[in-house]
């Protein structure tokens, strides 16, 4: 699909109510099907991706009632059922991990297949720590999907992970609470906790902390978590965007109301501050011209799925901006350092790739006719481009926005209210 956007050019005004958080929503669902009893879940991401989730809840044997309120109905880990047939996660990276971990406890085979982006996705890094503790799984290539499951007996082990990844963490937290005796994740920095914050609200016997600069997280196996209820609050990733618009563009002021405010997903705020933009906590708005600045590797697990956008407020700064540490980027949804520096050029911005992240001279200068951006079935490049065109006015033409659907289904949306953008959507075959 392809949207055709015209934009005044006139910045972005107005109040925006994000999405329900993409990555705790996930984490809802899968919680509530683990759970023994009856979950209620408010303002549920309606993202393509989450809606997977509950795909594979029902198919696991949970009862899903949608609706404003999601129920799900279930029985508790030692219930799970083997599914009838195989389990599409579409295009969510986060449910194939997580979804392996939880696999590893349901009798018999879970099959796991995707769509042609996911499929090309490493799942070694999850795969093999499952295996260690004695998971029995088969993946194409022997780190793809589509992979395989077989229920079995888990023992928890200790893992010391070299990258972080809350995915990673997750998927084996949660086959820890199927295993026997004592699962330990050390990770080199505190990535998203969302997992663990699910422990606490499902009475889950855990313990963490630090060591030095190291996250460590224990859990007990033979634990089964309880039913919940719970209202998703906005999410910052899908936010992100506004707020850079808002930011780079001198008399705008965008308010957000409802934004996840807790650890580790801030980092992008950090740093368009650091630029100069004004945020209250509450609003975004550009006060002076922004300035180029440094993305460290430190500061890469706070901001890893904000890059895309903060690209968007480097190439409207002022001086040179760069990223380093997110050699990650390269096996997301796209190769999204390629992605970012195609879609800038394309704008007419100076930048330079580099194997682990990206350089930007900033300066946005007219580029006549219409700019196209080929996002790569990607949703946060498609997204990132229709802001960069909002940002320069006239048109965009942006390929592949079907993929947008599968983390904030009403983008285009909030970006017509919000940009005063004419958005035309035009199917294609490709």
């Amino acid at each position: 699909m392809r949207a055709r956007l015209i934009a005044p050019g006139r910045g972005f005004e107005g109040v925006l109510v994000p999405p329900g958080d993409k990555s705790i929503s996930h984490r809802a669902v899968l919680f509530a099907l683990a759970a023994a009893g009856t979950s209620r879940i408010r303002n549920l991401s309606t993202a393509e991706d989450v809606v997977a989730s509950l795909r594979f809840a029902s198919a696991l044997g949970a009862s899903v009632v949608p609706g404003e309120e999601v129920v799900i109905e279930a029985r508790g880990l030692e219930y799970l059922t083997e599914p009838s047939s195989v389990i599409d996660v579409g295009n969510s990276g986060t449910l194939a991990r997580l979804g392996l971990g939880l696999a590893t406890m349901v009798p018999g085979l879970s099959v796991f297949a995707g769509d042609s982006s996911v499929s090309k996705r490493p799942m070694a890094r999850v795969i093999e720590p499952l295996r260690r503790m004695g998971a029995v799984i088969e993946a194409r290539g022997g780190d793809r999907l589509p992979a395989a499951v077989r229920g079995s007996r888990l023992v928890g082990r200790e893992f010391s992970l070299s990258i972080p990844s809350a995915q990673l963490k997750s998927a084996i937290l949660l086959a820890g609470l199927g295993a026997v005796g004592r699962t330990r994740v050390t990770e080199p920095v505190l990535t998203r906790p969302h997992t663990e914050e699910f422990f606490s609200t499902c009475g889950i016997e855990f313990e963490e902390g630090f060591e030095g600069k190291q996250h460590v997280v224990e859990v007990w196996g033979g634990q089964t978590p309880r039913a919940f209820d719970l209202e998703i609050p906005g999410d910052p990733s899908a936010a992100a965007f506004f707020i850079v618009g808002s930011v780079s563009t001198p008399g705008s002021k965008v308010s957000v109301s409802g934004m996840y405010d807790g650890k580790t997903r801030g980092g992008f705020l950090e740093v368009l501050e650091r630029m100069g933009a004004s945020w209250d906590g509450r609003g975004a708005s550009a006060t002076r011209a922004l300035e180029g600045t440094e993305v460290t590797p430190a500061e890469v697990p706070s901001l890893i799925d904000e890059l895309p956008a903060l690209s968007v407020a480097f190439a409207a700064a002022r001086g040179r901006s760069s990223v380093s540490g997110a050699a990650e980027l390269r096996v997301k949804e796209s190769d999204r350092i390629a992605a970012v520096a195609e879609m800038l050029k394309n704008f007419g911005v100076e930048v330079e790739e580099h194997f682990d992240g990206f350089s930007v001279n900033g300066g946005l200068d007219s580029v006549p006719g219409s700019r196209t951006v080929d996002s790569r079935l990607d949703h946060r490049i498609a997204m990132s481009g229709a802001i960069l065109g909002c940002i320069v006015g006239g048109e965009t033409v942006i390929d592949g926005v079907e993929t947008v659907a599968t983390s904030y289904p009403s983008f285009f949306d909030d970006l017509t209210r919000l940009a005063g953008a004419s958005v035309e959507l035009i199917q294609t075959q490709r």
